[in-house]
């Protein structure tokens, strides 16, 4: 009897032991704790890694403020709009029929050397024109067309506009038609010089004298302002 007492509480022992490991094993496991970040090392293998297997690099490095300014295609640059050149050296001419300079008014019917100059200044201009000093339907036509190609009033009137258009200032080692009507007007006003188209020493120094006599600069040059006291001659 007692032998079975012994037995019978053997067994339960035995059967509530199992089934106290059966609850355990059973049982869901605790999470474990995350680490803290002092127990990761160095380099950290605790940062969740990303695309690539490349971690989050945070925030990014900010860059200095660029401080060039690059204009916009769109907007308007500063222009400089460049001085009309005009179409002959007239030496930094004023005005025409402006200051101290006078300009004859030469029409169909004039004659004179006046005349033959303004012949002899479109032919160097290439409107060639025979220098007989007389203003003619020839000399007409011809100051016309030079005048329509300036842009000036097409009357085949010379007059200070178109004297400006004509003039070209001549000096030293120059040749051409403009030289030989300076000669001539030279040596109509008193300065007698060979009407050679060759703007040598004499020419100089006669144009100098000239220029000596009328108060201007005596610097050998025919200019504007020499031009104009050339060709003020009084009409036969």
């Amino acid at each position: 009897m007692v032998l079975a007492v012994f037995v019978i509480a053997a067994l339960t022992m035995a059967a509530s032991a199992y089934q106290n490991a059966q609850g355990r094993a059973d049982s869901p496991p605790v999470p474990a704790a995350a680490p803290s970040a002092d127990a990761c090392p160095t380099p950290d293998p605790c940062v969740e890694e990303t695309v690539d297997g490349l971690g989050d690099p945070g925030p990014a490095e900010s860059s200095p403020a660029d401080t060039s300014v690059t204009p916009s295609p769109d907007e308007p640059q500063a222009s400089v709009t460049p001085g009309e050149p005009t179409p002959l050296d007239t030496g930094n001419a004023q005005t025409p029929g402006t200051g101290s300079r006078t300009w004859p008014l030469l029409k169909s019917g004039d004659r004179g050397e006046t005349v033959a100059a303004v012949q002899l200044l479109l032919t160097a201009h290439g409107y060639r024109t025979a220098p007989d000093a007389v203003y003619g339907p020839a000399t007409t036509s011809q100051v016309t067309v030079y005048q329509r190609d300036r842009s000036l009033a097409d009357d085949g009137i010379t007059g200070p506009d178109t004297w400006h258009a004509l003039i070209v200032t001549v000096r030293a080692g120059d040749r051409g038609a403009a030289v030989t009507a300076a000669q001539r007007l030279l040596t109509a006003h008193g300065h007698p010089v060979p009407a050679n188209g060759a703007f040598d020493e004499e020419t100089v120094q006669a144009v100098t004298a000239f220029q000596t006599v009328r108060a201007l600069a005596p610097d050998g040059i025919v200019g504007p302002d020499t031009w104009s006291a050339l060709v003020t001659l009084e009409q036969p």
